[in-house]
């Protein structure tokens, strides 16, 4: 009972742009309902989950809260969620709105547009089913949205912000993009438009701003944050040359290893769900490297490896590194004690993983002229 006396008591504090002019829902559900749909229109999806079911610890029957949970949930049949979820609602106790949306929703993807566009000739005045007919692919369709319901226009805002950015609505304007995701934040105090001026920081080349934007974006819930990848990668970008010494330090120990035969220092860099793949310059076929490759009676002894001219170039998440190099030195086999110079270049592939970065394959081969690992 407390729980629900409170969800009242913050219900009157929360205020926003209306979505629908006439919902089914009791007074302070449909406040909150309200508030689930504006995280849901700005791409919140976990704050409008918590919201629309806080809607429904007041009002069980509140369609706009049970039509927010559709809206979210997986939209592919196979799987089944959004229709049951759709499925379940009983559609006679729903408003005019509300029923439009269900319609909507329950429209296969080919259908919904125009499902849209009768909708909001029906109902001219009701933000979210107009809304319904805003797409991306339109930056025009978030303009004429935006003029005609500016109090609900933040999302629209939000998206007309990367239209300027990618040129969509002509050259590219970076003033104009920025202008308008400040419009965004200023209308919709939320994560999601944060997270949108980062990216047009990280567009532009400026990470620590983007890193900056994207911490306010963490900061609305830390933990579980769904923003916390990107926050990762502008880090990343804007330590990108010590990254990349740490990861050549890291093949560098990592080889080492090999050569002495240490499966406990190599071990670091394995991950156990991960299976490090190799090609060895003998350029015999690729096989599995793992702790069955050390303790062997190797043929050779080496006298010295240097690898040098490394250079690592990452995926744009940079959660994959690619590393290039070259390897020169010389071994001495066991028997014959003959000297062999060895040359070759090689690469390697290292992931992100909780774990810290994480070996995932390597391979080498002789430089022209040069020579690689013997045969057996």
């Amino acid at each position: 009972m407390k729980k629900i006396l409170l969800l009242l008591v913050l219900s009157t504090s929360i205020s926003s742009a209306q979505w629908m002019q006439k919902t089914s829902c009791e007074k302070n559900a449909a406040i909150i309902s309200n508030q689930a749909i504006e995280a849901l229109t700005n791409l919140e999806y976990t704050m409008a989950l918590g919201m629309a079911k806080a809607a429904l610890l007041i009002d069980s029957d509140c369609g706009c809260a049970q039509l927010t949970l559709a809206a979210i949930s997986s939209p592919y049949p196979k799987w089944g969620s959004q229709k049951s979820k759709l499925a379940a609602i009983d559609v006679s106790k729903l408003s005019e709105e509300e029923q439009t949306w269900h319609t909507y929703l329950m429209a296969s993807r080919e259908d919904r547009d125009a499902v849209a566009k009768i909708g909001a000739s029906k109902l001219p005045n009701s933000p979210l089913i107009n809304y319904l007919t805003t797409k991306s692919k339109d930056m025009n369709s978030f303009k004429s949205f935006a003029e005609k319901f500016p109090k609900n226009a933040a999302s629209s805002y939000n998206m007309m912000s990367y239209g300027y950015l990618n040129g969509a609505f002509g050259e590219t304007n970076k003033e104009m993009a920025m202008k308008y995701v400040k419009q965004a934040q200023q209308l919709h105090d939320g994560p999601n438009s944060y997270d949108s001026m980062a990216e047009h920081y990280a567009t532009l080349g400026d990470y620590e701003k983007a890193l900056e934007l994207e911490l306010k974006a963490v900061d609305f819930a830390t933990f579980g944050s769904t923003y916390w990848r990107s926050a990762q990668t502008y880090r990343a970008k804007l330590n990108q040359a010590e990254l990349s010494e740490k990861l050549m330090q890291m093949q560098r120990e990592l080889q080492a290893a090999i050569m002495a035969d240490d499966y406990k220092t190599y071990s670091k860099f394995e991950h156990p769900d991960i299976i490090h793949k190799t090609g060895d310059s003998n350029l015999n076929p690729f096989y599995v490297f793992d702790k069955s490759s050390f303790g062997g009676n190797d043929a050779i002894d080496w006298n010295n490896l240097d690898l040098n001219d490394m250079e690592v170039s990452y995926a744009p998440d940079m959660q994959t590194a690619v590393m290039t190099f070259y390897g020169s030195g010389s071994y001495v086999f066991k028997e014959s004690k003959e000297k062999v110079i060895y040359s070759t270049r090689g690469s390697s592939v290292w992931v992100r993983t909780a774990m810290g970065w994480k070996i995932m394959h390597t391979s080498w081969a002789p430089n022209k002229g040069g020579n690689g690992i013997p045969q057996s």
